[in-house]
């Protein structure tokens, strides 16, 4: 039962939209600076900003903060941004050649994530957080959504429907996409989403868990300095987008190994066949199944398949596969213990090609690659549900949105 409202969204002018919004996966400091020297209207000048004097007062980060403040004023001076006057939900939809997926574009209550109404399914990190938390308090920019799905809704599905079939607030071309905005503003539409929301039986965070965590981290220190808040400020919300399960597309993030502890090549095969059926193949091996594998190593692919013994259990966690790799291979073989910290460890995640990772076998950078099955919706509920967390990058989800198509400001 999500507590959502509407808010005034701040949105690209429709003239500079392709301009402005930002992929920011993956995005290094090089390649946003480069932009930025590029693209006056990118939005890369609220998260990386051109200091022009660097012996004003203040430390570098107190610097740089002050010019991200100035360049979100000068981008609504000038119209770039746009702030909508009424309050609003709005309904986005990502188009690319083959697919098409929706969601509703809101801000939720902290206290949903806070109370478990919202099920999470991974841990989070300090540090992380509180870089997330430094940003939202200095700028009172909250850019970036918590994805958030839920079972598919009738109700919600009609309004989405019925929306769609207006004419977007805003629509742009970027890259091999198509992105398209609608503004929901009428008290009864505004009403019947808030209602159909408020009727969802649970909703599970996708992707975005330390931006929920560090908003609510916040809230809570705003919540101390005004021993009257009402629940109703803004920095009581954060900026979410909520897509049906049948919405999302999730892949799988494939592990790269640097060595093999010291083990030789048959050596290794021969430990991985007390708990896998391995089978050599000459082309690349995509798992088409749970509980399949497939393994880069000198030079040859494998496949793998587990043993039932590794994956019959009552546990949702133990289950999953990234967990039979990490406690069937990774740890006992491997000595890979942490795969959060550990060095030797890295993941290949999304769509990057495997050939990218192929490559760097190949080249003597890494010494096996194992290609593993998408985590499923229905798999990362479960965990959700007992109150359990999933290992590691267990899933990379998509869409993943762009920085500056639309805003709140939480002060």
């Amino acid at each position: 039962m999500p507590k959502i409202k509407a808010f005034y969204g701040i949105r690209p002018n429709p003239d500079y939209a392709g301009e402005i919004v930002l992929n920011i996966e993956n995005l290094s400091l090089e390649e946003a600076k480069t932009i930025r020297q590029k693209n006056p209207y990118s939005y890369v000048n609220m998260l990386v900003p051109r200091l022009d004097n660097l012996y004003l007062r203040g430390s570098k980060h107190e610097l740089a903060f002050k010019k991200i403040n100035e360049n979100f004023e000068d981008f609504l001076d000038k119209g770039v941004l746009i702030r909508d006057f009424k309050q609003s939900i709005y309904i986005y939809r990502i188009s690319r050649e083959f697919r098409c997926q929706t969601g509703i574009w809101t801000v939720t209550s902290i206290d949903d994530y806070l109370n478990n109404v919202i099920k999470k399914h991974e841990l989070t990190r300090p540090d992380r957080e509180n870089v997330l938390i430094n940003y939202m308090q200095q700028t009172g920019i909250d850019a970036n959504p918590v994805l958030i799905t839920y079972s598919s809704n009738p109700e919600i599905n009609l309004i989405i429907k019925r929306v769609c079939n207006l004419i977007p607030d805003l629509s742009f071309n970027q890259a091999d996409a198509k992105h398209e905005l609608w503004k929901v503003d009428y008290e009864d539409d505004v009403n019947a989403i808030i209602v159909g929301f408020s009727k969802l039986s649970s909703a599970y965070i996708a992707d975005g868990h330390h931006r929920a965590s560090a908003a609510s981290l916040l809230a809570i220190e705003q919540r101390k300095l005004n021993p009257k808040y009402t629940g109703d400020e803004e920095y009581n919300f954060s900026t979410s987008v909520y897509m049906a399960s049948d919405q999302l597309d999730i892949y799988g993030f494939n592990r790269i190994i640097k060595d093999l502890n010291s083990l030789t090549t048959e050596e290794f095969l021969k430990n991985i066949s007390n708990n896998f059926h391995i089978i050599e193949g000459k082309e690349v091996i995509m798992p088409s199944a749970i509980h399949e594998f497939g393994m880069y190593l000198d030079g040859s692919w494998y496949k793998l398949s587990a043993k039932p013994e590794t994956y019959q259990t009552n546990s949702p966690v133990k289950e999953l596969d990234v967990s039979i790799l990490q406690n069937y291979v990774l740890s006992p073989l491997l000595n890979i213990t942490d795969p959060a910290t550990d060095t030797r460890l890295s993941f290949g995640g999304g769509i990057l090609p495997v050939d990218d990772l192929v490559k760097q076998v190949d080249q003597k950078e890494s010494a096996v690659v194992f290609t593993l099955f998408p985590t499923s919706i229905e798999q990362l509920i479960r965990v959700a549900d007992a109150g359990e967390v999933m290992p590691p990058k267990s899933t990379w989800f998509e869409p993943k949105f762009q920085v500056g198509l639309l805003v709140h400001q939480i002060n």
